[in-house]
């Protein structure tokens, strides 16, 4: 089949993946095996198939073999959204569960942290994907309910929709100031470096 030639294999699929998501650049065939991290008998090899129907373009630099991703091919599109910036695909997932808590109960604030919030996810998106970590910060009276409500929302909405296990952390206002006036190590990394999705980071006075 069409199809099995192009993605029948690990290689196949991860050289895709690398030269899809840097469409404007041309890999040296050395550079784009320690991309794929395979060695570069194995990407010359496999990547011939993907060189005679047309979607990898390859030219030669002195010795060196050369390769690019063909814009033009009709797969190129149904790639790009396939192999998308998995960073993206997280954000994406954690703008659902905020918009989804913030319509429904008054939130102080919520913080993507970790990975993510880093740009630092682990590419092995089958065998090792990354969590997403959320801090939602809340009024104290509401804070069991929202737990109870993300943990459905999540398994049934998000983990069905992207594959993401997610763990947000629900705190009240109180709990978030008095961690920080404790140094509390988690506080303290997510009041520094967290990204706001909702809201604002609390001060420890106001």
């Amino acid at each position: 089949m069409y199809l099995d030639r192009i993605l029948g294999s690990k290689t196949k699929i991860n050289i895709l993946s690398v030269l899809t998501s840097n469409e404007d650049k041309e890999f040296i065939e050395s550079e784009l095996a320690s991309r794929v991290g395979c060695s570069l008998s194995e990407v010359n090899r496999q990547i011939v198939d993907l060189v005679n129907c047309g979607l990898v373009e390859m030219k030669k630099v002195g010795r060196a073999k050369v390769y690019s991703i063909n814009k033009r091919h009709f797969l190129f599109k149904a790639l790009k959204i396939l192999f998308q910036d998995l960073t993206k695909v997280y954000k994406k997932a954690a703008k659902e569960i905020t918009k989804f808590i913030t319509k429904k109960y008054k939130v102080f604030a919520v913080i993507l942290f970790g990975s993510v919030a880093r740009g630092k996810i682990r590419s092995d998106f089958v065998r090792e994907p990354s969590d997403i970590d959320l801090i939602i910060v809340a009024r104290k009276d509401d804070v069991k309910n929202i737990k109870n409500e993300l943990i459905s929302f999540i398994n049934e909405k998000i983990f069905s929709k992207y594959g993401i296990v997610a763990y947000p952390i629900v705190i009240s206002l109180e709990e978030y100031r008095n961690s920080l006036i404790q140094n509390d190590p988690l506080i303290v990394d997510v009041h520094a470096n967290g990204e706001v999705l909702y809201g604002e980071k609390p001060k420890v006075f106001s």
